[in-house]
């Protein structure tokens, strides 16, 4: 990264997104990206005081997990049994799993951490499949006891020093870069034959690497030496905890008036507040990165509730001058509406820190303020559907759609639950009902396409 990476903060993206995002089983929270799922177990008070890793048996096999413990066992029973033991829905990696006892002495209390490597990439319904757990030794024959210890420990950092036999301009072929007011978006267009040459070593989700400050990025192969395919200084600064990325698929028309399919790592990036303008150049690049064009780098001139569709599900809609409601915190609000954009301003910050139990729980309260705030409604919406609530995600969507039902973002709401719950037909339907208020924005025929496939 550049010079001002020794004194900022450097975010570190290593997996893509999965949906739903988090969850709860037992009395265990969990949460999972498309290449690994975590599940966190607290253990407090008197039937955990004094405990200890060496008394935790974690056995783990392909298609399950049984966890229990040795010395405690009605705690065993009541804790560990109904909170992390199970039958997987997909095969997962055992030597690439870990687990660790975290202590908080201050606190007195424990937190248990299953890390589980997934053997393919892919969102999961859930940690465990429903029913009754399968007999340890019917489930399979082939079970491994899992000493406690972190990531580094994991045969999975090995991943880190894989051999891919690729030079980046065997793989990266072109960038597109765009950008509206509040966002900047970053196409990596791949090459076909590299891109299956990687995949045959490791999967999508510990392929690609992303360091970013909020001023500069790096693009990187998780592989021994850490190829570098992009890197370079931002045009203004971004927020980078609020980044979103992902593999698509771009469509385009080359010469002759034929159209192609080309594989892409997508990058969506906020933008920080006093930055919400057209940037001119959107990136400079450094010569460590490979030298490849760029192409459309103009910002968009959109109203004022205009959706950027390139921002993904968990993008909030956040009214512009909604920074001045947080200094409202701790006081009495003046109005009703003052009320609700408190608690929608707190609740947008849960929604960033991943809390969407609390973030649903606070839009919920601003809209007894506002009923009819479709910003909130909007939010609230993709806050359900993260925590995999996606009938009630609907709901919100469409009462959104009625306040504003010129609003693109309304119908893309819709159309993300409406997928989640498998209608898909009805989510193409409200999908193209969104390119029609919308149709100088390529990524509604995107979502349409995904909801094809």
């Amino acid at each position: 990264l550049g010079p001002s990476a020794a004194v900022l903060q450097v975010h570190r993206l290593r997996d893509f997104r999965a949906t739903p995002a988090s969850g709860s089983n037992g009395r265990a929270r969990w949460q999972q990206s498309m290449g690994s799922l975590e599940l966190r177990l607290l253990l407090r008070g008197s039937p955990w005081e004094g405990t200890s890793p060496d008394e935790f048996q974690v056995r783990l096999c392909e298609q399950g997990l049984r966890v229990a413990n040795r010395q405690r066992p009605e705690a065993s029973d009541a804790f560990l049994k109904e909170s992390l033991c199970g039958d997987f829905p997909r095969e997962v990696l055992v030597g690439s799993s870990w687990w660790t006892l975290e202590a908080d002495v201050e606190r007195r209390e424990h937190m248990l951490v299953v890390h589980l490597t997934k053997a393919k990439d892919g969102s999961w319904p859930a940690p465990f499949r429903e029913g009754a757990l399968v007999e340890a030794r019917e489930l399979s024959s082939d079970w491994t006891a899992l000493r406690p210890g972190g990531a580094a420990q994991s045969r999975g950092a090995a991943l880190e020093e894989a051999d891919l036999g690729l030079q980046a301009s065997e793989l990266f072929e072109e960038l597109v870069e765009s950008q509206t007011e509040d966002f900047v978006t970053l196409r990596l267009l791949l090459k076909q034959n590299g891109l299956e040459q990687a995949r045959r070593s490791v999967p999508m989700s510990r392929l690609w690497g992303l360091d970013l400050t909020e001023d500069n990025l790096r693009v990187f192969l998780r592989s021994r030496g850490g190829v570098t395919l992009l890197s370079g200084r931002f045009g203004g600064r971004v927020q980078p905890a609020q980044t979103e990325w992902g593999m698509v698929k771009v469509t385009r028309e080359v010469s002759g008036g034929a159209c192609e399919t080309r594989p892409a790592l997508e990058i969506q990036l906020r933008k920080a507040t006093d930055y919400r303008h057209a940037w001119d150049p959107l990136l400079v690049r450094d010569a460590q990165g490979i030298e490849v064009p760029a192409v459309g780098a103009a910002a968009d001139n959109a109203p004022e509730r205009k959706l950027p569709l390139d921002a993904p599900l968990g993008e909030l809609d956040v009214d512009a001058d909604s920074s001045r409601f947080l200094e409202l915190e701790g006081q009495e609000a003046r109005t009703p509406t003052e009320h609700a954009m408190e608690l929608k301003t707190r609740g947008d910050d849960c929604f960033k820190r991943r809390q969407w139990d609390a973030a649903i729980e606070l839009y919920g309260r601003a809209l007894g303020f506002t009923p009819d705030a479709e910003a909130v409604l909007s939010n609230r919406s993709a806050a359900l559907a993260e925590a995999g609530q996606y009938q009630a995600a609907l709901d919100d969507a469409l009462r959104a759609a009625e306040v504003a039902p010129q609003w693109p973002k309304a119908y893309f709401r819709q159309g993300v639950a409406l997928r989640a719950l498998r209608r898909y037909d009805m989510a193409i339907s409200v999908f193209s009902e969104g390119l029609a208020r919308d149709p100088k924005n390529p990524s509604w025929k995107r979502e349409i396409e995904d909801t094809e496939a």
